[in-house]
């Protein structure tokens, strides 16, 4: 490790005997990805969905992916129709959804520094104890890409027990799962298990995948903790491509690319002390993680495109708390180091990654004034071909945020900045006519400047939130489909404006009817020259979400789950001139019944058998790429909880 990083530990355990310890009053949810460690979420600046665990288990999804369908903020575009690729596109940001967004695990890091999205099927949904979403820019606390927010998928805490479960649906799906935990007092164990295949809704879509992981956590002391967990993950998929419009009228399970195909492998472990003297904290996680993928493309010149990457990770961080009788205050200082090795596109890769971050945040005592700010530096060193082409970059980001109650309102206050910086493969290009691979240095760092004011209204069955995100960002990262064979990647010469405006709401009116409803208007357009005015291709302005759970008696319990998602221009037409993917409305359903450990569930997807187009591509020569979704489906099982 390098000095300076030796240093900052130090700087670390040096702070350590100087803070008392703070009384914190009970002030409702608690997160922790808006502070990186657990706090209420009334004390966030910025607005925070959580998808709890009554939420996820009464949904009966498939996976991650279908979590996010109908969600505030959030579209969901999915080429395959299995979840497995599916890109999540938090805070209307496009193609590049992908890049402008952190994912995490626990807190730890899962978005790729290639341009591929998280993987959203390596995660079984029975392992999950929540999922929070921080909407709006992350970058102090979270580097690189948490521009439109950060996703974090808590998983569950190992207790005595375990669960059986299978399940068959369409398309010849078949899944199964197992997992058992104990818990000694000291020591709490789990292991898990899962699979899942299915010949998919288009031809050549089949997926298949395995999963198999364990966690543990063993008190070593009243202040010391060692945990660690790891897991191993294979699929296997078909890659079916897109289709014109006279394809998709005549047959829209067709696919031209019979013989296309990818596969992936990705295994992580991670480890850490957690030790908690009075007022200080000290989290000391390190990871390595591995993922190996293949796609396999046809035509006339087959090839297979490969990525091997290689991940070791330190995230140490420190929490200080004071207590200065009516002010409480939270200093959180810490650090991320990540070293990269592996091949991109099959040219050696290396990244250095080393960010370091602090913020501080002070509140009265009853949480009704909470004000904070944060600073956090971050360098990246880029290299192909053994280091002999290389770049470095250094970015800074601020953040400051405010959350006052007003009564039963809550007004949250906050202004931040982001970054972004290219990733592996947006640095390697091919040009003709040798097609030799080059690196491209020229290639800037993407920045903006953030806003977000919020409103949110507090009862005991119910709650409102009104909320506005302005981003405007610099030099944003794009791909050019104009120029060389593959097209090259750039940046936006202009600036680009990315502005939501979300309403959500809840309310528990009675047992047969708790409904959750959203709505997002999404303002995404460029600023200035030849596409001034126009639309960011892939971003829907209009976006609905409703959903409807019915407690009937005790063991019994159905949701009705609506979403609307507007139209939307083709990828790659920033010119605006192409006929767009229209808009769609899709209506979902499930239903189970518990009875002393046994749960009998069935669930149906699109149920008015609605044919649409998830999301569409056009070239630069005018030909169009359409990927149509799949139509009803149906999907039960059966669960044994012990």
């Amino acid at each position: 490790m390098k000095q300076k990083h030796i240093l900052w530990l130090a700087a670390f355990m040096a702070a350590m005997p100087t803070i008392t310890i703070a009384q914190t009053a009970d002030l409702g949810e608690l997160n922790v990805t808006s502070s990186r460690v657990q706090s209420p979420s009334i004390q966030s600046s910025k607005s925070i969905t959580i998808i709890s665990r009554g939420e996820i288990e009464a949904s009966h999804a498939t996976n991650v992916a279908d979590l996010f369908k109908g969600q505030a903020g959030i579209t969901v575009r999915d080429t395959s129709g299995t979840g497995a690729k599916a890109i999540i596109d938090l805070g209307g940001y496009g193609d590049s959804a992908a890049s402008n967004k952190v994912v995490l695990i626990d807190g730890r890091r899962v978005s790729s520094p290639d341009l591929s999205e998280a993987d959203w099927t390596q995660i079984p949904l029975d392992q999950i104890e929540r999922i929070e979403i921080l909407h709006g820019a992350g970058s102090v606390l979270y580097g690189d890409g948490a521009v439109g927010g950060v996703i974090n998928i808590i998983t569950r805490i190992p207790e005595s027990g375990g669960q059986i479960m299978l399940g068959a649906g369409s398309f010849g799906s078949q899944s199964g799962k197992a997992r058992i935990g104990a818990d000694a007092g000291t020591v709490r164990l789990e292991g898990n298990f899962s699979g899942e295949k299915t010949d998919g809704y288009r031809d050549n879509s089949k997926f298949e995948r395995y999963d198999a992981g364990a966690r543990f956590e063993a008190d070593l002391g009243e202040s010391l903790m060692w945990y660690g967990s790891g897991n191993h993950h294979t699929d296997r998929f078909g890659l079916p491509g897109g289709l014109t419009q006279a394809q998709v009228a005549a047959n829209p399970k067709q696919t031209l690319k019979p013989d296309e195909y990818g596969s992936s492998t990705d295994d992580f472990i991670n480890s850490g002390l957690l030790i908690n003297a009075g007022p200080v904290e000290l989290d000391l996680p390190a990871s390595f993680h591995r993922r190996d993928t293949l796609a396999h493309f046809g035509g006339l010149f087959p090839f297979n495109a490969t990525s091997t990457l290689r991940t070791i990770s330190l995230r140490p961080k420190m929490t200080l708390t004071h207590d200065h009788g009516a002010i409480s205050s939270q200093l959180i200082m810490g650090a991320d180091i990540d070293k990269v090795k592996g091949t991109v596109a099959g040219l050696d890769a290396r990244r250095n990654r080393s960010g370091y971050y602090a913020q501080l945040t002070a509140s009265d005592s009853d949480g009704n004034y909470v004000v904070s700010g944060g600073l956090r530096s971050e360098k990246v060193n880029d290299a192909l071909n053994s280091g002999s082409s290389s770049v470095s970059n250094r970015l800074n980001a601020y953040d400051i945020g405010t959350s006052i109650a007003l009564g039963a309102v809550r007004l949250r206050l906050n202004h931040n900045s982001s970054i972004r910086f290219p990733r592996l493969d947006e640095r390697t290009e091919w040009l003709p006519p040798t097609f030799a691979a080059s690196f491209r240095t020229d290639l800037l760092p993407q920045t903006g400047k953030h806003y977000n004011a919020a409103l949110r209204y507090e009862a005991e069955t119910a709650w409102l939130e009104v909320s506005y995100q302005h981003a405007k960002l610099k030099n944003e990262i794009y791909l050019d489909p104009t120029v060389g064979f593959f097209g090259t990647n750039s940046n936006y010469v202009d600036p680009t404006l990315h502005r939501l405006i979300t309403v959500a709401g809840f309310w528990h009116a009675h047992d047969l009817a708790q409904v959750s409803a959203n709505y997002t208007l999404v303002r995404a357009t460029f600023q200035g020259g030849a596409f001034s005015g126009n639309r960011i291709p892939g971003v829907p302005q209009n976006r609905i979400g409703m959903n409807l759970k019915s407690d009937w008696s005790e063991g019994f319990a159905t949701t009705l789950h609506a979403t609307y998602v507007g139209s939307q221009h083709l990828i790659n037409d920033q010119l605006n001139t192409r006929p767009q993917v229209k808009s769609y409305f899709l209506l979902d359903a499930a239903a189970a019944y518990r009875w002393q450990g046994v749960e009998v569930f069935v669930r149906l997807d699109n149920l008015t058998n609605k044919k649409y187009i998830s999301t569409g591509v056009v070239s630069p020569a005018g030909a169009f790429g359409l990927y149509p979704a799949a139509t009803l489906s149906a999907r039960g099982g059966v669960s044994y909880n012990f």
